[in-house]
């Protein structure tokens, strides 16, 4: 819903000092990996009850995850394996994420197996529309990805605030993530229209 308005914005605001890592020798892989390990690091201290730094580290996360692209765009760097190790990892530590809440939430129960499985579902849609869709020569959503991600109501920034909420409303995590839950299917249910209005 906003996520590519805010990638814009994020994508200004990083933008110096993403050459200046670049000119140190740093690659954009190393920063997709680095994005994936704080990932991680944010999920773990958000299982040992740290939610507030656990959500800090996660932040942090995702702005260096904004940096791989940037990076990658302005050194020619663009890889079709950098595309994928992006994915993968961000998946990984989104997951991650999830468990860590899911964790200090038992009183959640079925919510974060119907979050994992939107997810899978979510990840699954996308990948593959846009995966039909380059072998069509037909694009959805104009952008300088490796990858053409096809919008919908779910994606990288709301899950960012999605788990915000879940660190700063702890006494609410279970409605929220239903509703997290519902935008997920929501989103596949949205892709899959999207796919049969444009493919063959």
């Amino acid at each position: 819903m906003f996520d590519a308005p805010i990638r814009r914005v994020v994508a200004r605001l990083i933008a110096g000092p993403t050459r200046s890592l670049g000119n140190m020798g740093i690659s954009p892989n190393m920063l997709s990996v680095c994005a994936a390990i704080l990932g991680v690091l944010a999920a773990l201290l958000v299982a040992r009850e740290h939610a507030l730094a656990g959500l800090a580290t996660w932040l942090v996360s995702r702005v260096v995850d904004g940096m791989d692209g940037i990076l990658a765009r302005e050194t020619n760097r663009v890889t079709p394996f950098g595309g994928y190790l992006d994915i993968t990892l961000d998946m990984m530590a989104y997951s991650a994420m999830l468990l860590g809440f899911a964790w200090i939430h038992p009183e959640g129960g079925w919510v974060w197996a119907a979050i994992l499985v939107g997810y899978l579902l979510v990840t699954t849609t996308t990948l593959a529309l846009s995966s039909v869709l380059e072998k069509e020569h037909a694009k959805v959503r104009n952008n300088d990805r490796s990858l053409q991600f096809t919008p919908g109501f779910a994606e990288a920034g709301e899950t960012t605030v999605v788990y915000a909420l879940f660190a700063l409303l702890p006494s609410h995590v279970t409605p929220i993530g239903w509703v997290w839950a519902a935008l997920c299917a929501a989103t596949v249910v949205q892709r899959t229209l999207l796919a049969r209005r444009l493919l063959p």
